[in-house]
């Protein structure tokens, strides 16, 4: 059963991500994801994180297929107009490539490399409505395709954000431009949740629910003040930073946030954001998973 099947299925699905290289040595990038095959259910190939040169998501979407990993391919408005999505996307079907997941990205101000020009052609919305065209035959511009790709598609969610009320509402034009699943970022207040199922009557969104190992106190400062949308509760830091090793706490902790969210019954799954793979076996190995 592939990733798709298991998510609408309502299966308890495991998702992480992982970065292309910066460079074109491939063999730690391959090495470490092949640490999560058979342990994860798909694995999310970031766009040029935080705003630095890699390899695209496209070509390390291909490189997981080829060792038998079911990719994400995440695709961000930032960098392309609509003429190099639309070509970018096709490319990922001929190569094998089934899941996309759509972002609009952070500005480069918040990155790397500052001084990029960003696109911002469309946001995630629109690219989920180009897409949806696709595989109704048609481009942007109204050109017939030869050969019509079919994909399972994904966008973001973040509960930290307020009015909740409003990003329910941007989920919910998502969905109707054709998103299928939603990963979330990092948040610990299943309540969020809770409250964003209570505002959507009339259909059960596929929630993903982001969750992170602290590697070190240098990460959890720069998640806290470096990372758009995050929130992170005062007694959790405390937490973390009281203890004599954050790495090892932060793993407990995630384990229990992870058990606590799989019994709630209210997201259909986890998404490891930001996680070294060794960590992230080291959670499913507490877990029992």
């Amino acid at each position: 059963m592939n990733f798709r099947d298991k998510v609408l299925s309502n299966k308890f699905v495991i998702t992480a991500e992982v970065t292309p290289p910066r460079g074109v040595n491939v063999d730690s990038y391959i090495k470490r994801s092949l640490l999560l095959k058979g342990k994860v259910d798909a694995l999310n190939v970031t766009d040029f994180q935080n705003v630095g040169v890699r390899l695209t998501s496209l070509v390390g979407s291909y490189l997981l297929l080829k060792e038998g990993i079911e990719p994400i391919f995440q695709i961000t408005s930032r960098d392309r107009n609509r003429l190099a999505i639309q070509g970018e996307v096709l490319s990922a079907y001929v190569l094998g490539i089934r899941n996309i997941l759509v972002l609009t990205g952070d500005y480069p101000t918040t990155g790397i490399m500052k001084d990029a020009k960003p696109v911002f052609d469309v946001d995630a919305t629109n690219i989920l409505n180009i897409i949806k065209n696709l595989s109704n035959g048609e481009d942007s511009s109204g050109k017939k395709l030869d050969g019509i790709p079919q994909f399972f598609l994904g966008a973001v969610f973040n509960p930290n954000l307020t009015p909740l009320e409003l990003e329910v509402l941007k989920m919910r034009k998502k969905h109707e431009a054709g998103a299928e699943f939603f990963q979330t970022q990092l948040f610990f207040d299943l309540s969020l949740i809770e409250r964003t199922r209570s505002l959507i009557k009339d259909w059960e969104p596929k929630i993903l629910a982001g969750v992170t190992i602290f590697k070190s106190r240098e990460m959890l400062n720069y998640m806290i003040s470096k990372v758009p949308g995050i929130k992170i509760p005062s007694d959790i830091v405390e937490m973390l930073e009281n203890s004599k090793d954050i790495r090892k706490r932060s793993i407990e902790f995630c384990a229990e946030l992870c058990l606590k969210m799989k019994e709630s019954g209210l997201v259909n799954g986890i998404h490891f954001l930001a996680s070294r793979p060794s960590d992230i076996l080291e959670v499913l190995e507490l877990l029992g998973w």
